[in-house]
């Protein structure tokens, strides 16, 4: 099957032009051949009168001062016309020589209404005749200045006379033939020509579209910052260059998020396996005490919990961002909740004198998924209790508003500008540029959230006022569905 947009139009464009044609082409068709068979039945139907006003009658009989030699039509020895005078009961008072034993159109007609038919003449020539019934004149019915006067109304049937003249219609047939040739020869004509003139206005009308497929070519898959400019284009095809470069726009973000993503994971990976290695290889570097090969274990198996703690990160993101974590929805008090997702943070957070101070009300409760809530919380105060200054606090509280929970996590200590708040969010974003963390804070833990946050259909944001570090989480109190799928 054809998909050429260039074909589909031409295509189109010729059977609508065909059938436009054939309509006209009809309709002069009609036009013209009822104005010539009118005209052919007019010349018919004035002969036809002018035999009839020869007849005149005598009394109840009727007779025919008709003479062939006025009329030589009749008398012709190749292809003559035809005509034949009968009364009702079907005595022929005259007919034509050539007309022989023949007999002309049965037709009765109407008094005084020519009646036209199409038959065969006695020879087998296609033709046409004309049907007249009239009463003769008698000479009593003239008036005094010669003039013809009506006749009576009270006339008998047996008074009228049928007049039937029939003419070959060859010269007829041979101009509607001729004009159909005309017509379709011109149609023809026509339908090339206009295929020629449309064959040309596609191909300039689509020649903005390869310009723009040569565009799209143009960008190579190592440079997709390059745009295809909408200007100069048809009005038409602006929107569908303003998509694509929307697109582009989004492919470029996501290859430079995919090429981030892989650089962040090698130098994060990097930096625990370097770590490991250094302990490994100071414990191996000469004879040591149990003590110390202990210690060295210890160590790497930190190392080995951060570098785990990262990877579960990411594959938490990749089951959120593929949808492949079923929800589970139940009720949650969240201030419990909260309390039972801060107590593995609790010694440090003690040990460095920062105070927790927990204000959610009793009572607020949401209906949330406790794995995916639990990741959101266990986040957001694990980021807390790293960051706050030593001495410093960490306060939680919420509110009920709209068929939603608002919670909201503040943290003294912060060091962040308003512009760096901005990238909190981004994957392997830290606010400390030169990752002297790097290994134990891999800037995963808030991008998570944020994922957590709009699976369960909510928002989350975060500021910075005079050293204060707020997010703001906003989750629907209800409204998750139990069968549904992340």
């Amino acid at each position: 099957m054809n998909r050429s947009l260039k074909w589909r139009l031409l295509g189109w464009t010729a059977g609508g032009m065909v059938l436009l044609l054939a309509v006209f082409a009809v309709l002069i068709y009609v036009a013209i051949e009822r104005a010539l068979t009118r005209g052919f039945d007019d010349a018919l139907a004035t002969t036809a009168r002018a035999i009839a006003a020869s007849v005149k009658r005598d009394h109840e009989k009727a007779e025919v001062e008709f003479d062939e030699q006025e009329m030589p039509e009749f008398r012709r020895a190749k292809r003559p016309d035809y005509y034949e005078l009968r009364q009702d009961d079907g005595l022929v008072l005259k007919r034509s020589a050539s007309l022989g034993d023949h007999d002309l159109g049965r037709d009765p007609g109407t008094e005084g209404v020519p009646v036209f038919l199409t038959e065969a003449l006695p020879d087998g020539r296609p033709g046409r005749a004309v049907v007249l019934r009239f009463r003769p004149r008698s000479e009593e019915e003239h008036d005094g200045d010669g003039e013809e006067s009506p006749a009576p109304k009270s006339a008998s049937p047996a008074q009228q006379v049928i007049l039937v003249v029939a003419r070959e219609t060859r010269a007829l047939n041979a101009q509607l033939a001729s004009l159909r040739w005309q017509l379709a020869l011109a149609g023809g004509g026509t339908v090339l020509l206009v295929l020629l003139a449309a064959s040309v206005v596609v191909r300039q009308g689509l020649k903005p579209l390869g310009a723009l497929a040569g565009r799209i070519a143009a960008i190579r898959e190592d440079d997709l910052s390059a745009r295809v400019p909408p200007d100069k284009m048809p009005a038409e095809i602006e929107p569908v260059a303003a998509r694509l470069n929307e697109l582009l726009g989004r492919l470029e973000d996501a290859f430079q998020r995919e090429r981030a993503l892989t650089a962040d994971v090698a130098h994060e990976l990097r930096t625990p396996l370097a770590g490991m290695r250094s302990t490994v290889e100071v414990a191996l570097s000469r004879p040591r005490g149990a003590g110390e090969y202990q210690q060295a274990l210890r160590d790497c198996l930190e190392i080995v919990h951060q570098a785990q703690g990262m990877t579960e990160n990411l594959l938490a993101l990749a089951r959120l961002d593929s949808r492949q974590i079923p929800l589970r929805p139940e009720p949650v008090r969240l201030a419990e909740f909260v309390e039972a997702v801060w107590r593995p943070h609790a010694p440090r957070a003690e040990a460095r004198r920062i105070g927790f101070h927990n204000r959610l009300a009793a009572d607020l409760t949401c209906t949330a998924d406790r794995e995916i809530l639990a990741i959101i919380l266990s986040n957001l105060l694990a980021n807390a209790a790293e960051y706050t200054n030593e001495g410093g606090r960490i306060e939680v509280s919420g509110r009920a508003a709209q068929g939603a929970v608002e919670l909201s996590f503040a943290n003294t200590g912060c060091t962040l500008s308003a512009d760096e708040v901005a990238h909190v969010f981004d994957r392997f974003w830290r606010g400390d540029s030169a990752r002297t963390a790097a290994g134990v804070h891999c800037g995963l833990g808030l991008s998570l959230v944020q994922r957590a946050v709009h699976v369960m259909g909510g928002s989350i944001a975060a500021e910075t006022d005079k050293g204060l570090f707020v997010v703001r989480a906003v989750v629907p109190v209800s409204g998750i569905n139990r069968r549904s799928r992340i």
